[in-house]
């Protein structure tokens, strides 16, 4: 296939201009202006539109039936031009195998990886059970050489572990954490800023201090969450967590993105270094609906289309430490590209609690993925429809 015409945005590759795409035999083989068509190759038209290495969202919640909280994988990746996405923590060890389902399924055209809890049980659900029954916070729930195991097990798709930081007896540590950084090893731990019902965590000045280089603040521009003093200043353990090389993930959610907070951050000189959805069924519709959607917020805010996409392709890759194989379009790789359509305004678009006007939105049309076109489904926001 070639992809004609469109304005081609590589973070990694350090491009940004108007080219084409040709893939053959499932692979990117070329980067340029008018390139020759191939004998029997498919021309598509994509004049007017972005076309991106495959898209990547690190914070989704996509095993269906493993408690009642997940969406198909489907619904948050290929068709909404999503490539891959990374599972945040739906489940713990001793159900992981069920989570692979989903992974290995070949009817799932998504790639799917994962971030997996520490625990022996834990799966997200509806009435957050496992931090009802406290579970989440028993630390005869843990079984490091256990968890060890099933990561070195599925180490082909488990990126990483993401752990919620609850407490026992010590209100500054988490042993949830500190085993979860253990079975990871060189691999990120992804934390939930921000407290769960039912048990207790472990303070954000806590957390911040324990977070190591590489590891991932999902939710970090939530709002009310101990990041941002009295002063609007950003803390000094928030700021020496950045500065030493902790990630700041979106990790919007139906309540955990606020713009007056990402506003307050981006103007002090933090920003995402990833953006996700943290798609599950609450938020699916509104205000979450796709990535593309979450992305058109962080350029509302006034951040160059460049940066946004290396945050949706790049970044992530290097966070989960697969930048060799996603989050580019260099020639030899897998075929996983996306191709986006920038509707102009005016747009709406909500945080759940505030709702902007901006001036266009992203708009996914398509992807490839391992050079298979998959048109996107109009899974329209709200105002768009």
């Amino acid at each position: 296939m070639l992809l004609r015409g469109g304005r081609v945005i590589d973070p990694a590759l350090d491009v940004d201009t108007v080219a084409d795409v040709l893939v053959e035999d499932g692979r990117t083989t070329a980067i340029g202006p008018d390139l020759a068509a191939p004998e029997g190759a498919k021309v598509r038209d994509v004049g007017g539109c972005v076309v991106t290495p495959g898209l990547i969202d690190l914070h989704v919640h996509v095993y269906p039936g493993l408690g009642d909280f997940c969406l198909h994988p489907d619904r948050v990746g290929v068709d909404t031009a999503v490539t891959t996405v990374i599972d945040g923590g739906t489940s713990g060890v001793a159900t992981f195998g069920l989570a692979r389902r989903w992974i290995d399924d070949p009817a799932v055209r998504t790639r799917v990886l994962a971030f997996m809890d520490p625990n022996q049980i834990y799966f997200a659900t509806k009435d957050f059970i496992c931090h009802k029954l406290e579970i989440a916070n028993d630390e005869r729930n843990l079984d490091i050489a256990s968890t060890c195991a099933a990561v070195e097990a599925n180490a082909d798709v488990v990126v990483g572990l993401k752990a919620r930081a609850c407490y026992t007896d010590d209100k500054q540590t988490s042993p949830f954490l500190a085993a979860a950084q253990l079975a990871a090893g060189d691999r990120p731990v992804m934390v939930h800023l921000g407290r769960f019902p039912f048990t207790p965590t472990i303070s954000t000045t806590d957390l911040l201090d324990a977070l190591r280089t590489g590891d991932v603040i999902t939710h970090a521009f939530r709002g009310a969450s101990g990041i941002v003093g009295s002063d609007g200043k950003v803390t000094p353990q928030f700021r020496a967590a950045v500065e030493r090389g902790v990630c700041l993930d979106v990790g919007h959610s139906g309540t955990d993105f606020r713009f007056a907070t990402a506003r307050a951050l981006f103007e002090q000189g933090f920003w995402p270094t990833t953006i996700s959805t943290d798609l599950n069924v609450f938020n699916v519709d509104a205000p979450v609906v796709s990535l593309p959607e979450t992305m058109s917020k962080i350029w509302a805010l006034g951040l160059p289309l460049p940066d946004v996409v290396a945050m949706a392709t790049v970044n992530p890759a290097r966070v989960v430490h697969r930048e060799h194989e996603l989050g580019s379009l260099a020639p030899g790789r897998v075929a996983d590209v996306s191709v986006l359509r920038i509707d102009e305004g005016p747009a709406r678009l909500s945080d759940g609690f505030e709702t902007i006007e901006a001036a266009r939105r992203l708009v996914p049309v398509g992807c490839l993925r391992a050079g298979e076109w998959i048109d996107a489904v109009n899974y329209a926001a709200p105002d768009a429809a």
